[in-house]
């Protein structure tokens, strides 16, 4: 199923979230979770992006309040 409005999801290397993470002053251990299964996530497997337990995903959404191109972080998890 395709959902409208769907925030964007990214995947990050290592590298970019190591980089992002210490910009915003958050650890790894701390991030909120989304889980594997989550829509989003099999829709870029869907597209052929690999989802693996462990990285770390950029969520890219509108908000009235915060402006444009607001970032989420998650580590996915099982």
């Amino acid at each position: 199923m395709k959902w409208n409005n769907t925030p964007t999801h990214e995947i990050l290397s290592e590298a970019q979230a190591s980089r992002e993470l210490r910009l915003i002053g958050i650890s790894y251990e701390r991030l909120p979770l989304i889980k594997y299964e989550d829509a989003a996530l099999a829709a870029l497997r869907d597209e052929g992006i690999e989802t693996k337990a462990g990285s770390v995903v950029r969520i890219i959404r509108e908000s009235k309040s915060a402006g444009s191109g607001f970032r989420y972080y998650r580590k996915i998890i099982l």
